[in-house]
C-alpha cells in the first residue's frame, strides 16, 4: 500500500528583527504592520490546505498564525520546541555588523560548527527538524507546519532528499509557503509561494 503525506511549510510573518536585520533565533520579535497584514493570508493558506494536524514553533511570531489556523479548522495545535529557529548563540539579537564589531565569527559553510559561537550548526537544526517531521508524519497525513526560515530550509532539504549544502539553496522570505507531497519516502515540491 502506498503511503502519501502532504506537508505545508509556512514561515512566520515579517517581524521587526527581520526588517532591522537582527539575528533572532530563540528570542521573541514582534510582528511589523506588514506582518500583521500577512497573518490572515497565511491562516487562509492553511485552511485551504485542509490539514488534519497543525504543528508550530512555540515563539509568538509563529503562534500568531498557528493558533488562529487551529481555531478556524477546529484542530488541537501541537507546539514543539524542535520547530524553533536556529540558535544564533552569541550573535542573538545583533545585526551582522554589530556581531563583526564584537569579534563574533560566523561559520555558514561548515556543517558541524555552530553558525555563531554558542549556537547551533546546520547539522544540529537538520537533525531536530528530521526528528519532528518523522513524529508528525507518523501520526498524520496532511500536516501544516508553522515555523522559521532555518527549519523551513532544513525541512525542504530533508523532504526532497537534497544534500546538506542545499539548506542555503532556498530564499525563504517571511510569509513563504511551500507544499511538499511525500509518497513512500520520496518528496516532491508541489507549490512554492513567495511571501
Amino acid at each position: 500500500m502506498v503511503k502519501e503525506t502532504r506537508i505545508l511549510l509556512v514561515r512566520h510573518p515579517e517581524t521587526e528583527a527581520n526588517v532591522t536585520g537582527r539575528w533572532v533565533g530563540r528570542g521573541n520579535a514582534p510582528l511589523t504592520a506588514v506582518g500583521h497584514e500577512q497573518v490572515p493570508r497565511l491562516v487562509g493558506e492553511i485552511v485551504r490546505f485542509e490539514p488534519d494536524a497543525i504543528w508550530s514553533s512555540p515563539l509568538g511570531r509563529t503562534l500568531a498564525v498557528a493558533e488562529e489556523a487551529a481555531r478556524t479548522v477546529g484542530l488541537e495545535l501541537t507546539i514543539d520546541e524542535r520547530l524553533t529557529e536556529l540558535d544564533f548563540g552569541d550573535a542573538e539579537g545583533l545585526t551582522y555588523e554589530e556581531a563583526v564589531e564584537r569579534g563574533i565569527p560566523f561559520e555558514f559553510k561548515c556543517e558541524d560548527h555552530p553558525v555563531a559561537p554558542g549556537g547551533e550548526s546546520r547539522r544540529d537544526i537538520l537533525r531536530r527538524t528530521d526528528e519532528v517531521l518523522a513524529d508528525a508524519m507518523a501520526s498524520s497525513s496532511r500536516i501544516a507546519v508553522v515555523t522559521h526560515g532555518g527549519v523551513f530550509r532544513s525541512a525542504l532539504v530533508i523532504l526532497l532528499g537534497l544534500p546538506i549544502a542545499g539548506i542555503w539553496a532556498f530564499d525563504i522570505r517571511n510569509a513563504q509557503v511551500a507544499e511538499v507531497r511525500v509518497v513512500d519516502g520520496h518528496g516532491m515540491l508541489v507549490r512554492f509561494l513567495q511571501g
